[in-house]
């Protein structure tokens, strides 16, 4: 289980797979860190502790991702894997997760893409006999 990049004409695209929610959700954010950098040069070094809320599991991804975009940006942080509980109550998704990784070093991280945002185009979280899958698209 895991991530699988695709061909996509102006983004970056990866099919995503998990036994369980929780297990899509940290795929993802491995395929976000391996859209930036090479993610085998990023090393559990620093734990940071995230929390994210929405009213589907789809606006749930997009906010996940974003979150950890937005840490990469403003804080440096690269994630290398993430450990994620995700519930639903009252109609809303909830998200918190301990992500391990380190700080972005050129020296050791090449930049590959400089990614915007996660986007909506295409999404769906699919549920079926193997787990969960989903198509996400970082826009570039």
């Amino acid at each position: 289980m895991g991530y699988t990049f695709i061909d996509h004409t102006a983004d970056v695209a990866a099919d995503l797979t998990g036994h369980t929610l929780e297990e899509l959700f940290a795929a993802a954010a491995q395929a976000l860190t391996d859209t930036l950098t090479d993610r085998a040069q990023v090393h559990a070094v620093i734990t940071q502790s995230v929390t994210v809320e929405a009213p589907t599991v789809e606006d749930l991804l997009v906010d996940w991702l974003n979150e950890l975009l937005y840490r990469f940006e403003v804080r440096n942080v690269l994630v290398l894997d993430a450990t994620v509980t995700i519930e639903e109550a009252g109609g809303r998704w909830q998200l918190g997760a301990t992500v391990a990784g380190e700080m972005f070093n050129p020296a050791r991280h090449p930049s590959r893409v400089l990614v915007k945002s996660a986007t909506y185009h295409g999404l769906s979280v699919r549920q079926g006999a193997g787990g969960y899958s989903a198509r996400v698209v970082f826009d570039i």
